[in-house]
């Protein structure tokens, strides 16, 4: 029943306007023909795992079949995938629900007898509830709301959960893609399409150029039986690596007298995958690893892709980009830009604490950078002299509302009134965030070094005008006696201007530099 290759039961907007139900060989078919605009029931947290699945089916299926481009016909891409599971010719690995619980269904393991039933204790009625953990503000989403949830919902949720869940409580293990438990499935990738078929066009094709292809390694792992047993975990080097799509939980789906669907869960005593000393470093090409922590993939930290942070992932030093981070031979020399992806959710002790996404585009003079370490850490420099030239901002920035909140008197500052300042500085981080990587690009693609000093200085002035303006506002906003109004505003601006012409601070954007006998006070 609900076999995802035959019957449309996946929801798609086309270009054209229309909204259509389409089987899995349709859906890829329209992808390679960029005919796909969006997937309504995929929510946001659900885009790379529905992503990677398709990639790596796709990468699978062809290298196998050997054909090197993907497909635009739907008849095509029914039989690469059928060719991976050609000893099921009813196709029992296709199919949502399937009974007899001995047989693989789509994303659902086989048990080694019909005895293992009794296994499956635990009724889950929707969707969301068998999703990864969703249920933080982050999400706008609240824990089984989807009562009415069709079998595509059931499908994206299926993906996700096997694909990105982590450790959730005894008997309830995560994928081997994460550092840990309580780490995530980021996703790092460059494109030159942000539409769904061109990002996953670019990535398939990129694979079949990065990898050979393992024809022994498992690679559908719902396909092998699992009855849970530590002694069943899987080798890593029995997989087909780096393609392999995975499966972390024992459940099967099941159709109601009224046609319902709802799902039945069953515990294991180990990990479907033996890599827990890998850390994550399982070669997936959308991961980052560090380079200064024993190999561990990226796990991302709440507050997600800030502009710091995504320079620290960028830099090779640091970090060992990910293989669909790394421009092609033909992306190096085409003139056209290339996108970044970031994407990952950041879990937490029971729950997750946010999805977060960020795109950034790249000039095509700027995109050289992918796959060249040099250019990499050159652009690299740049963003971490900027970022240092911020922190110096933020840092007048602080003593300046300080000052004010202090009343004026900048003898008498205090561990609450630097409290109280934080937040404004941090603040600085909003407008700088905005265009931190159009304005990088600027600086990196100018000729020479008196051009490349012009561009940082303009953009340096930049930053200073937004945190005077966070100083304004924090003078409006922070309580201070009336009496003291006047004085604190004077100080403190006296302040803020003093020390960004001090020796301590951007003197060189200045043409007369000055040391005020408030430079050294913090």
């Amino acid at each position: 029943m609900y076999n995802v290759l035959t019957e449309g039961l996946i929801h798609m907007d086309t270009s054209g306007g229309a909204r259509v139900k389409t089987s899995l060989v349709e859906t890829l078919a329209a992808l390679m023909r960029d005919e796909v605009d969006s997937f309504p029931a995929l929510r946001p947290h659900q885009r790379h795992a529905w992503h990677a699945f398709l990639v790596q089916l796709g990468a699978m299926a062809m290298g196998r079949a050997g054909v090197s481009q993907p497909p635009k016909d739907a008849h095509q891409w029914l039989g690469l995938i059928r060719g991976l599971t050609a000893g099921y010719p009813d196709d029992e690995p296709w199919q949502m629900v399937v009974d007899d619980i001995t047989k693989p269904a789509f994303m659902q393991p086989p048990a080694s007898s019909k005895d293992r039933q009794s296994d499956y204790k635990n009724r889950v009625e929707t969707p969301d509830e068998l999703d990864m953990l969703v249920t933080s503000k982050n999400h706008d989403l609240k824990s089984s709301v989807a009562s009415s949830a069709q079998a595509n919902d059931w499908l994206f949720a299926l993906i996700s959960l096997q694909t990105s869940e982590g450790f959730s409580g005894a008997g309830n293990y995560g994928i081997s893609r994460m550092n840990g438990g309580l780490g995530g499935r980021p996703a790092f990738s460059i494109t030159p399409s942000t539409r769904p078929g061109g990002h996953a066009r670019r990535d398939i094709v990129a694979l079949l150029n990065s990898y050979p292809v393992d024809e022994g390694g498992i690679g559908l792992l719902w396909t092998q039986p699992w009855d849970g047993g530590k002694a069943e975990s899987l080798s890593f080097t029995a997989l087909d690596r780096p393609l392999y799509i995975e499966i972390c939980r024992r459940v099967r789906l099941r159709a109601a007298p009224t046609g319902r669907l709802y799902a039945v869960r069953a515990t294991s005593k180990a990990s479907r995958i033996e890599a827990k000393a890998l850390k994550g470093n399982t070669g997936d090409p959308w991961t980052p690893i560090d380079r200064r922590e024993e190999g561990k993939s990226l796990t991302l930290a709440a507050g997600g892709f800030t502009y710091k942070r995504t320079v620290e992932y960028l830099t090779p030093g640091n970090w060992i980009q990910p293989s669909l981070l790394c421009a092609t031979e033909a992306e190096q020399r085409s003139s056209k830009p290339m996108t970044l992806v970031a994407r990952a959710t950041v879990r937490g002790k029971g729950k997750t604490e946010g999805y977060h996404e960020r795109i950034i585009p790249f000039r095509p003079k700027t995109k050289r950078i992918f796959g060249n370490p040099q250019e990499m850490d050159d652009l690299g420099d740049i963003a971490k002299e900027r970022i240092k030239d911020i922190g110096t901002v933020q840092g007048i920035l602080r003593h300046a509302v300080s000052v004010f909140a202090a009343g004026g008197k900048t003898e008498s500052i205090s561990d609450d009134h630097r409290s109280r300042a934080n937040p404004w500085a941090n603040r600085l981080d909003e407008p700088v965030d905005a265009g931190f990587f159009e304005d990088l690009q600027n600086e990196f693609e100018a000729d020479g070094a008196d051009e490349r000093e012009k561009i940082r200085n303009a953009w340096l002035r930049g930053v200073i005008d937004s945190a005077r303006e966070l100083l304004r506002q924090a003078e409006d906003s922070l309580p201070c006696p009336a009496i003291q109004h006047y004085r604190a505003r004077v100080r403190a601006e006296s302040v803020f201007n003093g020390r960004l012409r001090g020796n301590k601070g951007l003197p060189h954007l200045f043409d007369q530099p000055e040391v005020t006998s408030d430079d050294e006070n913090d």
